[in-house]
């Protein structure tokens, strides 16, 4: 299993052709690479990006997904087709990068609905699928609080009925919607969790692994049990640290809490 780090955490502190040198001086090899905006998905840019990226591992890359990603969905052709362009922008940078998955949020549920048409969703997700698989990249499905995969339901649901769709895991976004990270590895087929994205909190707040009250050790004991090897990266706020040494350090704690689950 590898440990990594999410781009996210630098986001605001360190620009993006700076992040790659940054990770290697810090002896991170594993990453999930975030854009966000619409042009960090431009070719150009992110052929200048993919140059930079040297023996690092970006396992996946995650857009903003608010920008287009619920459009995918629109009974309106149009507006299907402009967000399309942009999907396949991303699927581009997946490649670009040779991240073997796209993260992706789908769909928003801001008024709370519960009754889904799992059909004609799973018709949509597998068009996606298909799409993404054109550039040698496979759509893998987060557990957003506030998109419609918020709940172990929904993706015991939408993987069920498309093959070859993946899950990306937040303990986060578990944890604010009011799972179990557990719950959600239970409907997840061990061979289609492509991502596991962890934090650290205390008191409400979420920090940096190793700072907070997470038992990431049972969490890594829970994944070595149901043999999913996915590899987990960390991502934090900003405002979490005030130096990279700090960073480092959360690193260093994930890697020995799941060195210790393998004694």
């Amino acid at each position: 299993m590898k440990i990594g780090i999410s781009t996210s955490t630098f986001f605001n502190t360190v620009s993006a052709e700076n992040m790659f040198e940054l990770m290697r001086k810090m002896r991170i090899d594993t990453t999930e690479m975030c854009l966000y905006t619409f042009s960090d998905y431009e070719k150009d840019y992110i052929d200048s990006l993919a140059q930079l990226r040297g023996n690092i591992d970006v396992v996946a890359v995650a857009p903003l997904a608010t920008q287009f990603e619920p459009q995918l969905f629109s009974p309106n052709v149009r507006v299907r087709n402009d967000a399309e362009l942009l999907f396949r922008k991303v699927c581009y940078a997946c490649f670009a990068f040779g991240a073997k998955y796209y993260t992706f949020c789908g769909p928003i549920n801001l008024t709370g609905v519960k009754q889904f048409d799992y059909r004609r969703l799973a018709q949509r997700f597998m068009q996606l699928s298909e799409i993404a698989a054109s550039y040698g990249v496979k759509l893998s499905l987060k557990n957003l609080r506030w998109s419609f995969a918020s709940t172990p339901e929904f993706f015991k649901n939408i993987l069920e009925a498309c093959p070859g769709l993946f899950a990306t895991l937040s303990v986060y976004h578990a944890e604010s919607a009011g799972y179990d990270i557990r719950e959600f590895l239970d409907v997840c087929p061990p061979e289609r969790v492509s991502l596991i994205k962890v934090q650290d909190f205390v008191k409400n707040e979420w920090c940096l692994p190793g700072k907070g009250k997470f038992r990431f050790d049972r969490l890594f004991a829970e994944l070595d049990h149901r043999q999913i090897t996915a590899p987990v990266v960390f991502s934090a706020q900003s405002d979490s640290y005030t130096d990279f040494v700090q960073v480092r350090e959360g690193f260093e704690y994930l890697v020995s809490e799941y060195r210790a689950t393998k004694e």
